[in-house]
């Protein structure tokens, strides 16, 4: 059962100030569908007997965390769902999550380690539609579902009236952690404060450059066609061409939005923690062009970077991507000295999916790796626990956990396997460390939108001119027929 909680008018953070966190757990995707799949063609094990456990109860044994962190998509839509998610299909799984015993959710959160209770931000299957932003419809009622789902109080207006599910909670409190004077102003350099931070990348997000095929009903295998034009974008810089009226993406607060901005700004100023916790739903730091992710909108990737440089204590936890990695910002900068991972560097780590991965499907599983190995850019080194020389990333399913060590002033995020192995590891990270990147650095940090296939467009000039006019046109068709709509409608107002 939960600690008690208290919420104050500052932002309407939730508080949990007698909770002294040591362990916490997080992760993402979760599908009832894989569940059942994987349940339905269960083998017994050695003693004949068929295996149930689920990676709830895997997550309980291992870690025994006092809270659990969702970074997106707690929920997925039956297959046969075409298109946005309906209403009342969406309350259906919530409730299938809190009462079906064979999903474990149920009996997790029950939990009597869990004294910290479960929060978290949606992505775009629990927010309603695959790949979907601003343009997603019935928000409030989706919002207020997923509140239900996390067990947020009806009466907490603050929380039911704001246009995003955006939130902050903190655990401990400003009391000194090593006995020494604490002062607030010194970045909480001696408290045992940790500020988790929720950004919500869906309710105000813009459209991406190309729009999305992802959640269109009619177009075959639209999720494929979608990573398909992100990397064209990508791969043709196709921003630095086009204005903001064509290319969404361009637009100023094309993620946050400028109340979220305002927000996001005003509770990193006013933080005394020790450890921030930056929760995304979509990866920040990646150069894989394929995945959503805070790279399709450089701006702002480069103000959030800009405004955590300056931060201590942060790391940035996400989902969406199906497999599990770490991420830094400097690994062009692997020469410099430092004591933690963290000091010179901000740092990331992925941990999805809780129930299935991308190596799993049979059409485009096989080429999850490849992917991944042509894009390393971003990728941390020397965190793969079980070999330091491969790559710090994992394609089976997984979940993450973080542990605090109070006494050093560190703390280690880790990405356990689906039988509770370490395999990923970022190390021990200092709780009073800071990027502190130089205006140099931060410019040089790898990017996604960097138009690495220009080259190729010089030597293949007009056949890939016409390939490259075809696509575009196709999918912005809809886009030049929104604009000449609204023209006609200011005509007749």
């Amino acid at each position: 059962m939960a600690a008690q909680m208290t919420s104050t008018d500052r932002s309407s953070v939730a508080t949990y100030p007698k909770i002294n966190l040591s362990r916490l757990a997080f992760g993402s995707c979760h599908s009832r569908g894989a569940v059942n799949k994987r349940l339905s063609t269960a083998r017994s094990d050695n003693s004949g007997l068929v295996t149930n456990s689920t990676i709830w109860d895997v997550i309980t044994a291992t870690v025994e965390p006092q809270t659990f962190l969702w970074t997106g998509d707690a929920i997925y839509p039956p297959m046969k769902i075409k298109g946005d998610t309906p209403i009342h299909v969406m309350q259906d799984e919530y409730e299938q999550m809190m009462t079906n015993d064979t999903l474990g959710y149920a009996k997790f959160i029950r939990g009597e380690h869990l004294i910290g209770g479960v929060h978290g931000v949606w992505d775009d299957h629990d927010y309603g539609g695959n790949d979907r932003g601003r343009e997603l419809t019935q928000k409030e009622k989706r919002r207020d579902q997923y509140l239900d789902f996390v067990g947020v109080s009806r009466s907490d207006l603050s929380r039911r009236q704001r246009r995003g599910l955006y939130s902050s909670v903190e655990f401990g409190s400003n009391a000194e952690s090593n006995h020494s004077t604490n002062n607030a102003q010194n970045h909480g350099q001696h408290n045992n404060k940790v500020k988790v931070i929720f950004l919500d990348t869906r309710w105000h997000r813009e459209k991406h450059c190309i729009p999305s095929a992802g959640s269109n009903p009619h177009i075959p295998f639209g999720a494929i066609v979608a990573c398909i034009t992100r990397w064209l974008t990508a791969g043709l810089n196709l921003p630095s061409y086009l204005s903001s009226s064509i290319c969404s993406s361009r637009k100023s607060n094309a993620v946050l939005g400028e109340e979220q901005w305002i927000w996001l700004e005003r509770e990193l100023k006013g933080s005394s923690a020790s450890v921030h916790i930056i929760v995304t739903s979509i990866q920040v730091l990646t150069t894989n062009p394929v995945v959503e992710s805070w790279g399709h909108f450089p701006a702002e990737r480069e103000k959030l970077l800009k405004l955590l440089n300056t931060v201590s204590g942060v790391i940035i936890l996400s989902g969406d991507v199906h497999h599990a990695e770490i991420l830094t910002t400097s690994k062009h900068l692997v020469t410099r000295r430092r004591i933690h991972p963290n000091e010179g560097a901000i740092l990331e780590v992925t941990s999805s999916g809780l129930t299935h991965s991308c190596d799993g499907p049979k059409i485009y599983g096989p080429l999850c790796q490849p992917i991944l190995n042509l894009f390393p850019s971003h990728r941390f080194e020397r965190g793969n626990v079980k070999n330091v020389t491969l790559p710090s990333y994992y394609t089976g399913i997984n979940f993450g956990s973080i542990d605090f060590d109070w006494r050093s002033r560190s703390f280690e995020v880790k990405v356990h396997d689906e039988l509770g192995d370490v395999l990923l590891s970022t190390g021990s990270l200092g709780m009073d460390s800071v990027a502190g990147l130089t205006i140099k650095e931060l410019e040089g940090i790898a990017k996604c939108i960097d138009g690495h296939f220009l080259t190729i467009v010089k030597r293949m000039k007009f056949p890939f001119g016409v390939v490259l006019i075809l696509i575009c046109s196709y999918f912005l068709k809809p886009l030049s027929s929104r604009l000449k709509g609204k023209k006609c409608h200011s005509k007749k107002d």
